[in-house]
């Protein structure tokens, strides 16, 4: 009933004083049960980091099988970064090998060849990964039901371009998941989309300390989302020399929850499918 998180024991003690840790060792011991893992390959990621020379770093926790150096490791692209297209020869994985694995303690590490099952790790040489991500036989983890509700406008000191901000808020939104950066094109801003007030002054302490940079951020306005009701067609019609081109958009209510879902149902007779997969990308 305890693997099942059904009983959930309580000791009172205390380490320092050396009260109640002989009882609490030896029911650690009586009550729990190794676990025992799958002989396929499986891992979670819990955390994505950099170290000081700005090197992405995947943390997880090996789940079945087993992970060395030069493996290759497969996955999918999130729905939310890749345009769906119904052309099958589009690209819908990625393939990366494991440069490096690390033990940390602490700020430092050792590097290994292996991971286990059941042991946690970091790794090098991944660069599509997120947290909560299962690879291998492993699941993706159920998002977060919260999401972030209010907006800000980024407003740099003269001293960086708005672009290399943009790049280290970038690096930033990899490792907080409840952190959404929007760059607006058409007025040339940056926005961050947080949870509130607390989320934003350590988001300006990281930016600190991290990259050396001061920011700060306009008023919050609280990010509203709404839907359609009934199918819908847009017509995107541009014309810089005369009539250059038209875009037939039908939009169509999903289930609620289920996010937006991109695609093109034009032949390729019709339209080469590079010019259909550059609309796609606009579109996401």
């Amino acid at each position: 009933m305890i693997a099942q998180r059904k009983i959930f024991p309580c000791y009172f003690g205390s380490a320092l004083k050396l009260i109640g840790t002989e009882r609490f060792m030896a029911d650690l011991d009586r009550l729990t049960v190794e676990k025992q893992y799958p002989d396929q390959f499986g891992a979670k990621v819990y955390k994505i980091g950099h170290d000081p020379q700005g090197e992405r770093i995947t943390y997880l926790k090996i789940t079945g099988g087993s992970l060395k150096v030069r493996d290759q490791i497969e996955g999918t692209f999130e729905e939310a970064s890749r345009p769906e297209s119904s052309n099958e020869d589009e690209p819908t994985g990625w393939k990366e090998k494991i440069n490096q694995i690390r033990r940390y303690n602490g700020g430092r590490y050792i590097t290994q060849d292996q991971l286990s099952a059941g042991m946690i790790g970091a790794v090098t040489g991944l660069t599509h990964t997120y947290p909560g991500m299962g690879l291998g036989i492993e699941k993706d983890s159920q998002k977060p039901l919260l999401d972030s509700f209010l907006t800000y406008q980024v407003l740099p000191d003269d001293s960086i371009s708005i672009h290399t901000l943009e790049k280290y808020l970038r690096s930033l939104e990899e490792e907080d998941p409840q952190l959404h950066v929007v760059w607006n094109s058409q007025l040339a801003e940056l926005h961050v989309q947080l949870m509130g007030k607390v989320q934003l002054e350590v988001l300006q302490k990281l930016m600190q300390e991290r990259y050396h940079v001061s920011v700060a951020f306009g008023p919050g306005h609280i990010v509203y989302r709404e839907t359609i009701r009934n199918s819908v067609e847009g017509v995107g019609h541009y014309e810089p020399l005369r009539h250059y081109a038209e875009v037939h958009l039908l939009l169509e209510p999903g289930q609620r929850g289920s996010g937006l879902s991109i695609q093109s149902k034009l032949s390729t007779d019709k339209l080469d499918k590079n010019y259909q997969h550059l609309i796609l990308t606009h579109l996401s």
